[in-house]
């Protein structure tokens, strides 16, 4: 799922409006001193800025495989002018690289040796209350009121709802500038032109409309090419989801966000139900192995980790529908490099069950900073990201100057072919206070956004309703920052159970007898126990279901 998602997603879809289109490290594993650090807001070890020299700091960094030449993180403009600014406050930064899909794993990996960076990043808010409550985090209120100032300026609305725990704060949460930066369905007009088909408006018409896709080929890839539906392996850190289809059998987001990128769960009658739990979860799932069975996703979507099948599909022309937090443009623009007449839309959400639509709208937070307390020096870390804070814009859109000027607000790309080799492929995983950098643009700024390219109407026309279909239908989940001990102890192995149980779910030739073991390794794992924890906290909240 998402930690509200991701997933960063995931595109900073604001961000897109720029330009279009963040490996393991070892540490030291010596806590020692880590308290009078926290004390004086000093370094325990590490040097001083004071004395003249460079205080160090390690931040995470996601590499998601998407380089167009080859060149490491470690060594692009952006990378080597952040350090450069940073240098000037006085701070020698290093950045530990690691795959976007191997995000939890080396977190609870650096978690539990201490050898992990100052900064580690996730959109698991869950992780944030179990590692606070295992006081595995640094809190932050001292010195983010310290060392601070301009990160407070900058992000102020997502500091007031996310990243306290217990009411002391261990995180501090990026900001979305607009909250249409999450998942999202995307379908291929030109190939619903040719095959005289309108746009699908339930589950059952969009099986017929793939069904079409594969026995039709309207991209005319041959039968046994087609991949009607884009979709990677079922894990944390996946570009492609399956939120939209999900919503389209009933599951809602009445339950907190996990990794399982997926809508979490029903609350009805004052009772919550894992989407697992639910009868609705059972038929989407069988719905997938039906699809499955009959070749309309990827055969290969199980091990399809880091998404490279996943991207090769749509980008090479062969996939006709996908949901992924990336706007209709940016996959249009990809798909175009191998097939010109690509296009892809907005597919407004599938009308549920009972009638009504809705998809998932991104929190005004995001991405959650934390540093752990392996680290000798938290103040630096703050200082960095206060120094990334006086920098925003070159993480926002490159270089002014080089990569944008900025006009009327907005951010124009100077030389869209320039930023696609330069900056377009990792530059926003590099901003780890906002996700974009403005809110939902109206027709007339992304033609001028777009003026440089050869179609800007035809853009604003392809982003136009990707907005609007937010703005109408966009909804958010619970945020539960109370303490949430069988979550905690839990909610690691649901997960990991879900990913393996699931994917053999799809795939099973007998379904409902895969179904059984999902359900029951599920309850082994405290699922039921965890659906009770989080009903008491959402009658406590008097929350309000999302399912209408």
């Amino acid at each position: 799922m998402m930690g509200s998602w991701k997933k960063g997603l995931q595109t900073a879809l604001a961000i897109a409006l720029v330009t279009l289109p963040l490996a393991a490290c070892g540490g030291n594993n010596d806590n020692s001193g880590a308290s009078s650090a926290a004390a004086t807001g000093g370094t325990s070890g590490a040097t001083q800025a004071g004395d003249g020299k460079l205080e160090k700091v390690r931040v995470s960094l996601w590499d998601r495989s998407n380089s167009p030449n080859g060149q490491k993180l470690e060594d692009t403009v952006i990378v080597k002018k952040l350090q450069e600014e940073a240098r000037k406050e006085g701070l020698d930064v290093e950045y530990v690289v690691l795959p976007r899909s191997q995000e939890s794993e080396k977190n609870n990996i650096w978690m539990a040796s201490g050898g992990g960076p100052d900064i580690i990043i996730t959109y698991d808010m869950n992780a944030m209350f179990k590692w606070a409550e295992q006081g595995g985090l640094w809190e932050l209120d001292d010195l983010l009121e310290q060392y601070g100032p301009d990160i407070k300026k900058l992000i102020g609305p997502s500091l007031e709802v996310a990243g306290t725990y217990k009411g002391k704060r261990y995180a501090i949460p990026a900001m979305r500038m607009s909250t249409a930066a999450a998942s999202n369905m995307k379908i291929r007009q030109d190939w619903l032109d040719k095959l005289g088909m309108k746009a699908p408006t339930t589950l059952d018409e969009l099986y017929e409309t793939l069904k079409a896709f594969k026995e039709k080929d309207p991209g005319g890839v041959g039968k046994d090419n087609v991949v009607p539906w884009a979709l990677p392996a079922i894990s944390q850190g996946m570009k492609g989801f399956f939120f939209g289809p999900m919503w389209g059998a009933g599951v809602a987001i009445d339950g907190p966000a996990t990794e399982m990128y997926m809508p979490s769960g029903n609350f009805a009658d004052g009772v919550f139900h894992s989407a697992v739990a639910l009868n609705e979860g059972k038929e989407f799932f069988r719905f997938l192995n039906k699809v499955y069975k009959e070749g309309l996703i990827s055969k290969e979507f199980v091990t399809d980790v880091n998404s490279q099948q996943f991207i090769q599909n749509y980008t090479s022309g062969v996939s006709g529908f996908m949901d992924s937090n990336e706007d209709p443009w940016t996959v249009t623009k990809e798909t175009r490099k191998t097939v010109p007449e690509a296009k892809w839309v907005t597919l407004d959400p599938l009308v549920r069950p009972n009638g009504t639509q809705a998809m998932t709208e991104a929190n005004v937070y995001g991405l959650l900073n934390m540093i752990p307390k392996s680290s000798k020096n938290p103040a630096a870390a703050v200082k960095y990201l206060n120094v990334l804070a006086k920098n925003i814009k070159l993480v926002q859109a490159g270089i002014e100057g080089v990569h944008f000027k900025e006009e009327d607000g907005l951010y124009v790309a100077i030389d869209p072919v320039k930023n696609a080799e330069e900056i377009d492929w990792y530059f926003k995983d590099l901003n780890l206070l906002t996700q974009g950098y403005m809110g939902n643009p109206t027709k007339d700024q992304m033609k001028k956004q777009f003026a440089n390219e050869p179609n800007p109407d035809e853009i604003a026309d392809i982003l136009d309703p990707y907005f609007k279909s937010f703005e109408k239908f966009g909804k958010q989940g619970p945020l539960i920052d109370t303490p949430r001990p069988v979550s905690d102890k839990s909610v690691a192995n649901i997960t990991k159970f879900l990913y393996d149980a699931l994917s053999k779910a799809v795939i099973a030739k007998d379904f409902d007898a895969e179904w059984e073991n999902v359900v029951s390794g599920w309850k082994k794992n405290g699922g039921e126990e965890y659906d009770a924890e989080v009903t008491q906290n959402l009658v406590a909240m008097n929350w309000k279901t999302t399912n209408e």
